[in-house]
């Protein structure tokens, strides 16, 4: 009987160690700095300069005087530091807050298997708590970004296809690429990565209404990714302690492959780690969902060339793939009343566009909601499906009819910022300087810059975190 249970135990064991969980553990305790090819490196160093930019740019944002009060009330260690005050609260509660900022705005990275950038708050939180380098930050992030783009693509077709159309969103990734980013600079065993992936990704699965064509979004997609994130952060502590958690999370009977991909789910490409999927990341140009972006830069390019003005104007018609003519008409999104509604709105955006020539964060004032100059735009606009277009394609046209019989109309296929248009770094540095400028005095803005570009050189991450302290508008 003996012989029978130890034989058991062992086949257990083997087929614990072949787990995608265990695999995950290998290649985050198995990646190191001095293994990261300096593009690799840049790479990470732009995905962070991106997401705390787009964290200080949503320091207005109505929800988040909520987080700050509601984790001010929880209190607790002194840990890690929330972006903006400057307070010093626990991991979990830095993790919350700073991720709904750097979400806020819906103009963080795509990459990783989405926006990605969610990510880092937690690894920044995480990484000041144990007095990580800058280096061990840097190699953590590109963990998070290579794990989970591997997740996405073992989801076929894109998460869209996939996980959107079985009602799911993609930062379901985050129970499987965070605890191996953190578990690493936390100095976790495999064996315990493991287990807080089990742990994770058992219990943390948000739902598509969170970001979906039919429904107003609300401040609860700010959290798509960083309740995910929070949850991580209690696995990998539960799990340095020996709690277990079921280690074929994905491939186990009633596991993510089952019930969220319903089957669906090719172990191989979610275990192949050649390649740096990090790269593949891109920056966007504007805060919008990302198929509005190049209808918008038409629309701009329109009103800015013509010097067109409002009351000019007798209607735009908007063409784009059927996925945006879908995600982004709804009625509440039509007529937002929240910034969450207003970036995936095309009506919303393209009325902006005329009326202020621009569109950028300063578009999501919520007196601009009410505009009626906005409001009157929005009813002359139409946004439909074009059969020229790939129904998931990023090409976006704008047509203007004026009310004196002229006509214009501008096509985008790539938008910048995508395809082989990437944005520069100086075009990221002048990205994160509109967002922080309101917030920071240049010294600050620039101090940012020199120890993001240098962070292989920074000792301890509290060198970055201390700077992201500021007290509202200048």
């Amino acid at each position: 009987m003996t012989l029978q249970r130890d034989l058991a135990w062992q086949n257990l064991e083997l087929l614990y160690q072949s787990s995608v969980a265990h695999q995950y553990a290998r290649y985050a305790l198995g990646l190191n700095y001095e293994m990261l090819p300096q593009d690799v490196v840049h790479q990470a160093k732009r995905c962070l300069l991106d997401a705390l930019g787009c964290a200080i740019g949503a320091y207005d944002a109505p929800g988040r005087k909520m987080v700050e009060d509601y984790v001010a009330e929880l209190g607790g260690n002194e840990e890690a530091t929330l972006f903006g005050t400057g307070k010093r609260s626990t991991v979990l509660n830095a993790t919350l807050l700073n991720s709904f900022l750097v979400r806020y705005l819906d103009y963080n990275d795509c990459g990783g298997g989405a926006h990605n950038s969610d990510s880092i708050s937690g690894i920044l939180a995480t990484a000041e708590h144990v007095k990580a380098s800058g280096r061990d930050l840097l190699t953590s992030i590109v963990i998070s970004y290579e794990l989970g783009a591997r997740v996405q693509e073992s989801t076929g077709k894109g998460w869209g296809e996939s996980l959107g159309a079985k009602g799911w969103t993609p930062d379901f990734r985050g129970g499987l690429n965070m605890p191996p980013a953190l578990g690493k600079m936390m100095k976790l065993s495999e064996s315990q990565i493991a287990n807080a992936i089990g742990i994770c990704a058992s219990h943390s699965l948000p739902l598509g209404i969170l970001d979906t064509d039919n429904e107003e979004n609300t401040m609860s997609k700010n959290f798509r990714f960083g309740f995910v994130a929070h949850d991580a952060v209690i696995a990998c502590r539960l799990a340095a302690k020996g709690f277990t958690g079921p280690l074929r999370v994905v491939e186990g009977e009633n596991g993510i492959g089952q019930v969220v991909l319903q089957g669906n789910m090719d172990i191989n490409r979610m275990t192949n780690f050649s390649g740096w999927r990090i790269l593949q990341t891109k920056f966007k140009y504007l805060p919008a969902n990302i198929s509005s972006i190049a209808h918008i830069l038409a629309t701009l390019s329109i009103v800015n060339e013509h010097d067109l003005t409002p009351e000019q104007i007798a209607s735009v018609r908007i063409r784009a793939g059927l996925k945006e003519s879908k995600h982004t008409t709804y009625f509440a999104k039509k007529y937002p009343r929240n910034a969450e509604s207003a970036d995936h709105s095309a009506f919303y955006a393209n009325a902006i566009a005329i009326k202020e020539r621009a569109y950028g964060p300063q578009s999501f004032d919520p007196e601009k909601y009410t505009d009626p100059v906005v409001l009157d735009l929005i009813e002359k606009i139409t946004v439909e499906a074009d059969p020229s277009i790939p129904e998931r394609d990023r090409a976006g046209i704008s047509e203007i009819m004026m009310t004196d019989g002229r006509r214009f109309e501008k096509r985008i296929d790539v938008p910048h910022g995508f395809g082989n248009d990437p944005l520069s770094d100086a075009e990221l540095e002048e990205k994160f300087g509109k967002m922080a400028a309101p917030y920071m005095s240049d010294e600050q803005i620039r101090s940012i810059f020199k120890t993001i570009w240098t962070m292989e050189h920074v000792d301890h991450v509290e060198s970055l975190t201390a700077l992201m302290a500021f007290s509202g508008k200048l």
